[in-house]
């Protein structure tokens, strides 16, 4: 009996050091993840020649995953030793992160226009802002009955995008520092607005497709419907809202004679933001910034996006000449 006493004594205490092996091995796996910027890429080559790669980079500001495409040109493979011009594309609110990715004329036009093309997931909401608050992202199943929400995400895009997101594709990807480019729809095209008036010298140009250039220094209805979540309540944090409203940040940068990159605006003459999209060209050219702007037939939607994406590249492209 006490031999017995003695073995199973002995294999409980082996077993014990096994599952504390095993969940140190599960502990240092996800540090490893963690200390990867990003995931093994998924590759797959577009009906125009062009290359998509799919992966996450890894934020160690939001302590998650944020998905990534980028699309490759299609001579980029043969020319191992050319670097690239880059456009960054931010897409709109609920709107799903590859949306550019998707555009047929924006991988033909690659052919002739060869740059460096990314997408990345930014949230349903996020507006490219760094948020002082956890948001709350749930997808429609999660919103269904009974079922699980998700828990509170930081939600820190324009530190991602600076210190995470240019850094990583940099180091992955041949691109030009010099030629760095920016676009986005509606929420996307905010967010654009946003980064570059932060880092101006950063960009060669910026474009906007139906831009969401709300007026946050007063308490308007999109104001009070996308940012209280992300800023909190307006006649709490009014600095804050006067300090992230892009017709601010225009008017600084005038004062403080700041060059602005080249700028184009386009927008659909039956778009609910028109109005958005003329005041700030008439606020770009008051405060002695020239900017390519034009309207033309279409509503707030994807055939209009699409529709457009061509003249988008086009006029990147000719920037860089």
């Amino acid at each position: 009996m006490e031999l017995m006493r003695v073995k199973n004594m002995a294999t409980m205490i082996f077993c014990f050091f096994v599952i504390l092996a095993l969940n140190a091995g599960a502990e240092a796996v996800k540090m490893a993840a963690k200390d990867k910027d990003r995931t093994a890429v998924e590759s797959d080559v577009s009906g125009e020649g062009c290359t998509l790669e799919k992966f996450s980079v890894f934020s160690k500001s939001m302590d998650r995953e944020i998905k990534v495409i980028v699309i490759l040109p299609p001579e980029y493979k043969a020319n191992p030793e050319k670097k690239y011009p880059i456009l960054y594309t931010l897409h709109g609110a609920s709107a799903p992160y590859g949306t550019f990715s998707e555009m047929g004329p924006l991988r033909k036009a690659l052919k002739t226009k060869p740059m460096i093309v990314t997408c990345l997931d930014g949230d349903k909401g996020s507006w490219y802002l760094d948020s002082a608050n956890l948001q709350k992202d749930y997808s429609n199943e999660e919103k269904k009955k009974g079922a699980p929400k998700l828990p509170p995400v930081k939600s820190l895009f324009t530190t991602f995008f600076f210190d995470e997101f240019i850094p990583c594709l940099d180091k992955y990807y041949r691109v030009n520092p010099a030629q760095r480019m920016i676009t986005g729809f509606s929420m996307g095209g905010f967010g654009a607005f946003h980064y570059m008036l932060l880092k101006p010298k950063m960009f060669a140009s910026i474009s906007s497709l139906s831009g969401a250039f709300f007026n946050l220094s007063e308490e308007s209805e999109g104001a009070k419907r996308w940012m209280t979540p992300l800023l909190g309540p307006f006649n709490q944090n009014r600095e804050k809202y006067e300090a992230t409203d892009l017709f601010n940040g225009i008017k600084k940068c005038a004062d403080a004679k700041e060059k602005l990159p080249s700028i184009f605006l386009h927008c659909g003459t039956e778009d609910g933001l028109l109005a958005a999209n003329k005041k700030m060209n008439s606020c770009l050219e008051k405060n002695g910034y020239n900017c390519k702007y034009l309207e033309s037939p279409g509503k707030h939607d994807w055939k209009f996006w699409v529709g457009a994406i061509e003249g988008v590249i086009d006029f990147h492209w000719k920037t860089l000449q």
